[in-house]
């Protein structure tokens, strides 16, 4: 094994370990928080985390998306400077939203919704100060210190979880504990945020000029980002809360985040290690085949067996670990495996088009695959159809969309090597 295999696998295991031990303690909590809390109470939780994952995707520009590229670290110094102050200030704008209470709840036809948007603005922002200080961490190669925060993250906030919900602090005692989660990794990540950053190198005329060399981030990336949020949750859940209801949008919900969680800390850490691998390959007009080629091995091992599994075991799984009442869920499990898989195999090399800056391309290719998906949910809707044979829809659409990504992903890199 050559001295470049021995480095990727080395921090793919300090990724991975973090990873691994982040998602363990959900899964250790989930008996306790499944039978505490209704899925109509986690419902609503996931329509507010929504709502903060489509504002945050953009709030700083996806300029933090970009600190891993420059060669020179003041032009880094400058973007992470940028990035901050937009996250400040978009987080400031998504304070209006507390205008519109009302108005939320009656477009969800969901009550309970609209109490809780104002905590909206802190969620923006520390969501979107941890995304930018995750990527500022892994651009200075300390893995380790991204693998501490994960798991402070998920220790406060499962553990949160099930203390608050045990209490009766209802779903205030869920995003109470989100917002707890998501401060001490900031707080973590911000003690070594400045090892490399100078001060002396920020200037407004700096930050104009990688303003335009990275503008494709804001105007393309941006898009792209916040169509995928839109396509993927914001929507989605809302399609279903109107149309079918609080407790299928709960059980969809639940099934989508316990069993995204166990094969997003590996593709997690496979993800964050391909950018930088594969960024670094391009730079020195090294091939990217063998990276790419090693990444979706890497993920396809763990969850080609595990989604077999899901497949034809989905509902007794759910019912036994997490309560009878979740049996449904595992039956939408079982219907959103093959989906799933492609998702888990795809998204580890998925910021193949950045480094080859192929956005627009990427954006139009993504926009046509949200269009089929959601379309055939809409479709389902107009001809009446249960939430069962519309899931069963969504999953073939998703299926297709994301093989067509990845033959996209190894034509752009085969084309580098000719």
């Amino acid at each position: 094994m050559g001295q470049e295999s021995k480095s990727y696998f080395k921090n793919f295991v300090l990724l991975f370990t973090g990873n691994s031990v982040s998602q363990i303690i959900p899964f250790l909590l989930a008996p306790v928080i499944s039978r505490i809390f209704s899925p109509q109470q986690l419902a609503v939780q996931e329509n507010f985390l929504a709502m903060v994952a489509i504002i945050s995707v953009i709030a700083a520009g996806r300029f933090e998306i970009a600190l891993i590229l420059p060669k020179i670290q003041k032009k880094a110094n400058n973007l992470f400077a940028l990035a901050l102050l937009i996250a400040i200030c978009i987080s400031v704008v998504s304070l209006a939203a507390m205008l519109f209470q009302n108005q939320i709840s009656t477009w969800y036809k969901d009550e309970e919704l609209g109490n809780y948007i104002f905590y909206l603005a802190p969620a923006v922002f520390l969501l979107t100060i941890n995304n930018i200080l995750t990527q500022w961490i892994i651009r200075a190669g300390k893995y380790s210190l991204t693998s501490i925060s994960k798991v402070s993250q998920s220790i406060t906030q499962n553990g949160g979880y099930a203390l608050l919900g045990y209490f009766g602090w209802g779903i205030h005692g869920l995003i109470i504990a989100w917002l707890i989660g998501n401060l001490l990794p900031a707080l973590i990540l911000l003690s070594q945020s400045f090892d490399n950053f100078k001060k002396e190198d920020i200037s407004s005329q700096e930050m104009r000029t990688v303003t335009k060399e990275y503008k494709d981030f804001p105007l393309i990336n941006s898009l792209h980002a916040f169509t995928d949020i839109f396509a993927t949750q914001f929507l989605l859940f809302w399609l279903i809360t109107r149309n079918y209801g609080m407790l299928c949008l709960g059980l969809f919900a639940v099934m989508n985040r316990y069993l995204r969680a166990p094969f997003n800390l590996i593709g997690t850490a496979v993800g964050q290690l391909y950018y930088r691998e594969a960024s670094h390959a391009k730079n020195e007009s090294v091939s990217l085949h063998p990276i790419f080629n090693r990444s979706i091995l890497l993920v396809a091992a763990v969850t080609v067996p595990a989604m077999i599994i899901v497949y034809f075991f989905g509902p007794d799984i759910f019912a036994i670990y997490l309560g009878e009442k979740w049996r449904d869920a595992g039956t939408y499990a079982s219907i959103m495996a093959p989906a799933m898989l492609f998702n888990f195999i795809v998204s580890p090399v998925s910021a193949t088009p950045l480094i080859f800056k192929k956005q627009k391309t990427a954006y139009i290719l993504s926009f046509a695959g949200y269009i089929l998906c959601l379309g055939t949910i809409f479709i389902k809707i107009q001809k009446g159809c249960d939430f069962r044979s519309t899931l069963i829809g969504y999953s073939i659409a998703v299926s297709v969309f994301y093989i067509a990504l990845l033959l996209w992903y190894r034509t752009l890199i085969s084309s580098k090597d000719k």
